[in-house]
């Protein structure tokens, strides 16, 4: 029993050993009877298969040919002929086991057993290279198109477009060159043997403009209906080439370019992507013009707020600020009542007056009578809105804002110092910087009586880009947001700000620092100007 299954397991070995197929036993016995077969070719039809005068049989069909001979396991016997009608002869009178055909009419079927497809090929549309791509023929006008009168394409082209000039000829080559001729618009033919007559006949003036939706040419084989078995193999070898193992056997014999046109799915796809974007683009457009809009809005009314703020802060200054002025004036108006009174009495009694005394105290009134003046003007001047945009030394508005708190100073011992290079130039709005100084020197006084400092004093450093206030008046509690501070602090860190800087507060050892520093370089936010903001006399020459 172990030797008949040995034996039998040998003989599939032998039986599958010149195959790449599974075989049946009839199928098997069939080759190992006959194991060399006959083929008859077209040997005048390349690139698909020619017999060149070496007598070498190549070509597309040729190398799919023997790669099915090689998967079957058979040999292979090419019969020399001349012309495909030799083949046909030899066929028909037994001669020939199998036969390749393009295309096989309905004669041929009563005779001949065919394979499944080997190998399929579109007809084309060739033209001259100027020539657009073809989407439909159908849409074509006043054009011509030449077709060899045998070809089975002929009647239908002439019957089913009424819309073209149908010329015939007798056979594809002359089609091609009454094209490139320019006797004939166009012309169909194979797709493959298009290129490569193209090629061979260097009719480079030519081109594959389009494909024509039906008529595939089908390459297949044939046999004669005697021959079932040798069908069967030959379907089964053809079954297991793959299209990428064809698209290689063709693309060794020849290049194919097909123009790729647009087609009409494609335009209105490319129609409505420009109708999208233009809309797309046309709303982003309007929702940023709408959003510009609303933030120009919300910023001129933010602006307004810092305004009202401003002019509000600066109000709240005005009570402490005619303390102080009519403290001054009080001061001035008592001395010149007691020389008025010292004046009249002189008078009524009759006493010589010293012209001297009577002199120095009409110069000593008229000093005060401009400081009283000038102290008005400098009232006037912070009250009112401010606007306009200039360039202007620092030091003035230090200087201003000392002289319009000068009686509190003095009332408070403070001592004011500056120190550093105080020559720097800004532009802005002068009166801004004022209330600035005014609430930093007015905030040091204040926290000094209120600390009970007997000598506070209030010290200015310059520096190139920063400026360093200190004071020994007690410091103040540190801010966690904006929400601690009061009005006055506020508004001196939003009008720093506002002029490209920024403000800091810092308790220092008895007393507090605030650092105002500046980009260097920077840029005040404020229109028009785009100058440096913080410069130096030496820097600005």
């Amino acid at each position: 029993m172990f030797k008949f299954f040995l034996y039998m397991f040998l003989f599939c070995l032998y039986v599958n050993a010149g195959s790449s197929l599974l075989l049946t036993n009839d199928e098997f016995h069939y080759l190992q009877e006959k194991k060399i077969f006959k083929l008859c070719v077209d040997p005048r039809s390349a690139p698909f298969e020619e017999i060149t005068p070496d007598g070498i049989y190549k070509g597309i069909t040729a190398d799919l040919i023997y790669k099915i001979a090689k998967r079957i396991g058979f040999s292979l016997e090419v019969k020399h002929v001349l012309t495909w009608e030799d083949s046909l002869k030899l066929a028909k009178s037994g001669q020939c086991d199998i036969l390749t055909f393009m295309s096989p009419s309905e004669e041929d079927n009563k005779w001949l057993l065919f394979s499944e497809p080997l190998f399929t090929e579109p007809n084309v549309i060739i033209t001259r290279e100027d020539h657009a791509y073809i989407e439909n023929l159908s849409t074509l006008t006043d054009q011509s198109i030449v077709i060899p009168i045998i070809s089975d394409l002929f009647s239908r082209i002439n019957k089913e477009y009424i819309n073209l000039a149908v010329i015939p000829v007798g056979n594809k080559e002359e089609a091609l060159n009454m094209v490139s001729m320019q006797k004939a618009d166009m012309t169909i033919y194979p797709m493959i043997a298009a290129a490569y007559a193209i090629k061979k006949e260097r009719l480079f003036n030519l081109k594959i403009s389009g494909n024509l939706e039906y008529h595939e040419n089908t390459i297949r084989l044939s046999i004669t209906n005697n021959e079932t078995l040798l069908l069967s193999l030959l379907n089964k070898a053809i079954a297991t080439i793959s299209m990428e193992e064809k698209e290689l056997i063709v693309n060794k014999h020849i290049s194919i370019v097909i123009e790729k046109g647009i087609s009409k799915h494609v335009i209105q796809y490319i129609i409505l992507g420009i109708v999208l974007f233009f809309f797309v683009l046309t709303t982003f457009v309007l929702w940023n013009t709408y959003l510009r809009k609303k933030i120009a809005q919300e910023v001129a009314k933010s602006q307004a707020i810092q305004n009202k703020l401003f002019q509000a802060s600066k109000e709240a200054e005005i009570g402490r600020i005619i303390a102080n002025i009519s403290h001054q004036w009080r001061g001035i108006l008592a001395k010149i009542g007691a020389l008025n009174l010292f004046t009249l009495v002189q008078l009524k009694n009759n006493q010589p007056i010293d012209r001297a005394f009577i002199t120095n105290q009409s110069e000593e009134i008229g000093k005060l009578l401009d400081f009283m003046s000038n102290t008005m003007q400098d009232f006037l001047e912070f009250y009112k809105p401010s606007k306009n945009i200039e360039e202007f030394l620092l030091i003035e508005t230090v200087n201003h804002a000392r002289g319009i708190l000068e009686p509190k100073i003095q009332r408070s011992h403070l001592t004011f110092i500056i120190e550093g290079k105080n020559h720097h130039k800004m532009i802005g709005i002068r009166n801004q910087w004022v209330h600035v100084w005014l609430n930093l020197i007015d905030n040091t006084i204040n926290a000094a009586l209120k600390n009970n400092v007997k000598l506070p004093y209030f010290k200015i450093i310059f520096s190139h880009d920063e400026i360093d206030i200190f004071d020994n008046a007690g410091g103040m509690p540190s801010l966690t947001n904006e929400s601690d501070m009061g009005l006055g602090i506020y508004m001196c860190i939003e009008l720093v700000k506002k002029h490209g800087g920024k403000i800091l507060y810092n308790t220092i050892p008895n007393g507090l620092n605030v650092k105002i520093s500046f980009i260097p370089n920077g840029t005040p936010n404020l229109k028009p100007y785009e100058q440096n903001l913080f410069q130096s006399d030496d820097e600005s020459a």
